[in-house]
């Protein structure tokens, strides 16, 4: 038998008991928990909670088949047929003089009709399938009864990320005509481009393969959307925007002799490619040997060997054009030597190297040290790779145009082996053990690539990348 003293009963009978907290006070006593607000609900309000849940359900899920109607029905007709308009009212004007070119460009448009429209319902197909898989997020949450704000106002959110990104979406086919040489007369070409609202930079699908044979390296230009890559025969070869490949005469030198450098360096000929990168302030592409610099320019197809003279006679190891007159060069020898050059240009893109006007001997104060890596990006930061000796160590490092240390990029149980900037705040990252990163600079934080990329990965026009996929193949993807 139970028994309770007197100030046990008398405790029992006068603990309160919670009250209702709805928002309009409530003298109920509160025996459930809301899964919307959380607040402790009488039965009654409960149900009124839990009413409004189902009622934005209801709203959100039309919403969401509202935009897939809308996404169901992008399409590149009205573009096709605006910029066929364009070009018979151009033709009819320039019939007698340009009946050729008329032809030619008709076919390239076809080709890039069909091109538009690949990227078109590629696009399409992700945004369906997003929507498909948020709709069944919500249908799952909606069947179980009990909706909470939490997971409502996650899918509401992945909803707004969808519908700004559809509402960024340019695909249209451009046709520019214009009164100069014939065969410049008249150009064609996609714009096609979206704003990502997604901080991991996933490439969508890619849209067109190129086909490479025994690709050592490449280089992209943003600007004028065409490449430049080197095979393992030390040819270069050019292709322009129209996906045209040309193999290039690759500048010589005067000196053939080979070059060893030191024990953790193989040995290397004085016209081994061993850099190139685009200059965007230029409009140039700067190719790099061991004891001469050279920049070739896409319009003339020329190369012009650029006057730099060489510390110590130091071979050079990579280059990285900072802004409109500085350019860093660093050497192929122990001991983190960099120079920092100034540069002019004349009327015909001829390049001047000023000065070296600044230099460091030894920037990490380790002589086993080296450079084997350098680049910049549009944020003025120059990221280098650092080894040391012949061991397998290397150390990312993320400076400033004085070089001075911001950040040391660091994997867990691996080592960075290259790195690609991508526009002013992304890095991607392959690892020493084959494993593909994107690291964030403003969240300090590494994502894992949604691609490989093992022979690189450039910026290339407005919306897409190109991705050294394997030696025999670049990729282009809209990301």
């Amino acid at each position: 038998m139970l028994s309770f003293s007197p100030s046990q009963v008398s405790s029992v009978a006068i603990a309160p008991r919670s009250l209702c907290q709805n928002e309009i006070e409530c003298s109920k006593i509160a025996n459930h928990s809301c899964h919307h607000c959380p607040k402790s609900l009488c039965l009654e309000h409960l149900n009124e909670h839990n009413t409004r849940n189902v009622i934005r359900a209801e709203v959100l899920s039309q919403e969401l088949t509202d935009l897939m109607e809308i996404v169901s029905s992008l399409t590149t007709e009205k573009a096709s047929e605006n910029t066929h308009n364009k070009l018979d009212a151009w033709k009819n004007q320039m019939f007698d003089t340009i009946e050729n070119m008329y032809k030619s460009r008709l076919d390239e448009i076809n080709y890039l009709e069909t091109e538009l429209n690949q990227r078109g319902d590629i696009l399409k197909e992700y945004l369906q399938s997003k929507i498909s898989s948020i709709g069944t997020q919500l249908l799952q949450i909606q069947n179980i009864g009990e909706i909470s704000e939490k997971e409502l106002s996650s899918i509401e959110y992945d909803r707004n990320q969808l519908t700004q990104f559809f509402e960024s979406i340019q695909c249209e086919l451009h046709i520019n005509a214009n009164n100069i040489v014939l065969k410049d007369l008249i150009n064609v070409y996609n714009l096609f481009s979206c704003k990502s609202t997604s901080p991991h930079r996933t490439p969508i699908k890619s849209y067109r393969t190129i086909s490479v044979q025994s690709m050592k390296k490449f280089a992209s230009s943003k600007e004028n959307e065409s490449i430049l890559w080197l095979d393992n025969e030390r040819k270069l070869h050019y292709i322009d925007r129209r996906f045209q490949t040309r193999i290039l005469a690759a500048p010589q030198t005067l000196i053939t002799s080979a070059i060893m450098l030191s024990e953790h360096h193989k040995r290397i000929n004085n016209d081994d490619i061993v850099d190139i990168k685009w200059c965007s302030f230029l409009e140039l592409f700067l190719v790099l040997l061991p004891r001469s610099l050279f920049s070739f320019d896409q319009k003339t197809n020329q190369f012009q060997e650029i006057s730099v003279s060489r510390y110590k006679n130091y071979p050079f190891r990579c280059i990285s054009c900072f802004n409109s007159t500085l350019i860093y060069i660093s050497y192929c020898t122990l001991g983190t030597y960099i120079e920092l050059w100034k540069y002019s240009y004349g009327h015909e893109n001829d390049i001047y190297m000023n000065e070296c006007i600044k230099r460091w001997d030894c920037l990490t104060n380790d002589k086993n040290e080296w450079i084997s890596h350098m680049n910049t990006n549009s944020n003025s930061t120059i990221g280098l790779l650092i080894c040391r000796g012949s061991s397998i160590y290397k150390r990312f490092e993320l400076r400033d145009e004085n070089l001075y240390l911001l950040t040391i990029i660091q994997l867990e149980n691996d080592y960075v082996d290259a790195f690609f900037p991508f526009q002013h705040n992304y890095w991607f990252i392959k690892s020493s053990s084959g494993k593909y990163y994107m690291y964030s600079v403003d969240k300090s934080t590494f994502y894992v690539s949604a691609f490989d990329f093992p022979f690189g990965v450039q910026e290339f026009g407005i919306n897409s990348i190109v991705i050294g996929i394997e030696q025999e193949k670049l990729i282009l993807s809209d990301i």
